[in-house]
């Protein structure tokens, strides 16, 4: 199983994860504090941009887009509780909030 290479900004710090890592998970593996509340896609306090890679990750469940959509977040912002990677290399932009 190949491993996914998850960059965070501007922190320049990065962790190898196994694919079906959410976002959260690659962040505290990195060193990485993200805030975050339910960690379901719901409450809306861990969004992240993406600058890379955005591909590579599972598509956004309804309940995570709905959260994104009220939010009013525009295009390339995910919720990293509930987004997954799938392979590559992912580039975020954390403490935008």
């Amino acid at each position: 199983m190949d491993l996914v290479e998850v960059q965070f900004m501007p922190a320049g710090r990065f962790a190898l994860v196994r694919p079906g890592t959410t976002l959260l998970a690659a962040a505290a593996a990195a060193g990485v504090e993200l805030l975050s509340g339910c960690t379901r896609g719901m409450c809306g306090t861990d969004p992240v941009k993406i600058l890379a890679g955005g591909g590579d990750l599972e598509a956004p469940a309804a309940h995570e887009q709905g959260t994104l959509v009220r939010m009013g977040l525009p295009a390339g912002f995910r919720l990293s509780c509930s987004a997954r990677v799938i392979r590559g290399l992912v580039r975020v932009e954390v403490g935008l909030f």
